[in-house]
């Protein structure tokens, strides 16, 4: 059954109006009330087998009486008293109403990062399959299975009556979408037709409907293929070494992982030589705020960056078999070669974590800490604390990342088993990983899987929200940045995602004010600034702590179009033609 808009309500000051049908309803109360006391009278004489039974039988009178009253008294209605939905479809549809849309999100938190209401998507509709789950409120029962005005509820007395609520998450872009409810053997996905032509193309309005994956696209791509049977062969290869050597890798992390954690959790970040003026910069500008690291832990893919990050004073792990083929230099861009391999690290490295029993935070070595992020997810008064799984939004909320949008660079797991095993499908995926360059596609389609099957209740901060700002923000929301800036807002992180380089993430950081590295320690190892001291350092001795950080972050323009700890204006746009940020 297509969905049905509201139909129009009688316009004019006729008394055959909603209101005077109010009225009347209002004005034949005390018959009702001597209604209800024959009918309860007449009930409980006959025996009925409950007090249940008595009610139902009761609502039911009241039900009848009220349709029957306003038929009598509104005889220009009677048409409207008429089912809305005819007996050929009443085994999916008996009634219709409308909620509220950002009280119904919170009421019922689906996890999804919420789109802003809009005139035409402020309210959601909700149809009932069965009489018995028609709102308690008999009026507005009655409202909802008649042709009169969907009436609006509250989520709550929407479905109160509700023993099952099964959520349809689709588009509101106004496009030419039909969404048709199919009264059949139950199923969790969607079927999506489109008219797309067999033998490729862009959407054809003459070609016929037909069944496509769920990120066909207007102009014919699919937003995800199927990994070959090359990247499979290439990947379970890659696999059976991992497999074959966990068990030996576990007996060496596990002392490391129990000395790290802080009630149960490890924050866990993955990192390499070409990579660790990033990861000296998150704890550097820890240090200079006071926050604690306790509970760190980096997953060095070469001994240089174990190294440095030891002698950092943080803990570190560095696994020979598996990350000693891994390229020591930063990713070029997005999705490259280096990028990929990388991506591989991310997935083994929860992978351990989660196998020994922790709960994880993993945040991407891009990022600087405002507080300790640690304290926002072992709060138990957290309204949002009974989650399994709490991902950054991505920002991009293009079909490839529906309908999380997950950030694969800032997300905090709670153990359990449910978490264990996604973890654990997770692995299983590398294939596709090497067919989108990317972990964040095969992440979310199992992030949407395994919440459907297995309950996994996963939250997404949204983009509009202000605790854990990324990229998006950094780009489009110039209000918060400069209320960060300004110290007026307090974000427990700041990611700079949604950056093409490294080398721009660095300049981005220092004219934002963030940047708490010296110079001297940019992508070395601790040979190169240590120097003579060297071996002191690599036993323990002596930290470098002092020759890397600087305790008062350096303040570097580079562009006036973006958000920046003091007027750039006299500096060219990284955006052509884009005005200044102040």
């Amino acid at each position: 059954m297509v969905l049905v808009t509201p139909r129009k309500t009688r316009s004019g000051s006729s008394p055959q109006g909603n209101g005077f049908l109010r009225t009347i309803a209002m004005g034949c109360v005390l018959g009702i009330m001597v209604f209800y006391l024959g009918f309860l009278i007449g009930s409980t004489s006959k025996l009925f087998t409950s007090e249940k039974e008595v009610q139902r039988r009761i609502e039911e009178g009241i039900k009848n009486q009220i349709l029957k009253l306003k038929l009598e008294n509104t005889p220009s209605l009677k048409d409207d008293t008429a089912s809305r939905f005819p007996p050929s479809v009443q085994g999916i549809a008996t009634g219709v109403a409308r909620v509220p849309r950002t009280e119904f999100a919170s009421t019922f938190d689906m996890g999804v990062p919420l789109d802003p209401d809009t005139p035409q998507n402020n309210e959601v509709l909700i149809f009932y399959s069965s009489e018995k789950a028609h709102p308690k409120d008999l009026y507005k029962a009655a409202e909802a299975a008649s042709q009169t005005t969907i009436p609006t509820l509250s989520s709550r007395e929407a479905t109160a009556n509700c023993e099952y609520l099964n959520v349809i998450l689709t588009d509101f872009s106004n496009r030419k979408q039909c969404v048709a409810l199919f009264g059949q053997y139950e199923a969790f996905h969607i079927q999506k037709f489109m008219r797309l032509p067999e033998e490729g193309g862009k959407l054809d309005a003459s070609a016929p409907l037909r069944l496509v994956n769920r990120g066909a696209q207007a102009s014919g791509r699919k937003s995800t293929k199927p990994p070959s049977k090359e990247d499979t062969i290439k990947y379970w290869e890659i696999l059976r070494q991992y497999l074959g050597s966990l068990d030996s890798v576990l007996a060496q992390l596990k002392p490391i992982a129990e000395k790290v954690a802080v009630n149960n959790s490890i924050v866990v970040l993955v990192c390499n030589l070409g990579q660790s003026e990033l990861l000296l910069n998150f704890i550097c500008a820890a240090r200079s705020k006071g926050i604690s690291l306790n509970g760190v832990l980096v997953f060095a893919t070469d001994e240089e960056t174990r190294d440095l990050a030891i002698a950092n004073g943080v803990a570190a792990f560095y696994d020979e078999t598996n990350f000693g083929s891994m390229p020591k230099e930063a990713a070029g861009r997005y999705a490259d070669s280096t990028f990929t391999s990388m991506m591989l690290a991310k997935v083994y490295c929860v992978q351990m974590i989660s196998m020994l029993g922790y709960d994880i935070l993993f945040q991407d070595v891009d990022i600087v800490w405002h507080q300790n992020p640690l304290d926002f997810f072992h709060d138990t008064n957290n309204p949002n604390y009974g989650f399994d799984a709490y991902f950054q939004d991505d920002g991009n909320h293009g079909l490839f990342y529906a309908p999380y949008s997950a950030n694969t660079g800032f997300y905090y797991i709670r153990n359990n088993d449910k978490t264990v095993h996604f973890f654990n499908s997770f692995l299983m995926s590398g294939d596709l990983i090497f067919a989108t360059h990317s972990h964040q596609v095969p992440l979310v389609a199992l992030l949407t899987e395994h919440a459907s099957m297995y309950g996994l209740r996963v939250k997404i901060f949204a983009r509009t929200e202000n605790e854990f700002p990324g990229g998006h923000a950094f780009h489009r929301r110039k209000e918060l940045m400069k209320d960060i800036i300004a110290g007026m807002e307090k974000p427990y992180i700041f990611h700079m995602s949604w950056t093409h380089s490294k080398e721009n993430k660095i300049k981005f950081f220092q004219q934002l004010g963030e940047w708490y590295v010296q110079d001297q320690c940019v992508q070395q190892p601790v040979a190169a600034i240590a120097g003579a001291d060297a071996d002191h350092v690599l036993r323990g001795d002596k930290t470098l702590v002092e020759a890397c950080c600087v305790r008062e972050p350096v303040v570097i323009c580079h562009y006036r179009d973006k958000p920046s700890k003091i007027p750039c204006k006299e500096f060219p746009p990284i955006d052509n033609g884009k005005p200044s940020f102040w």
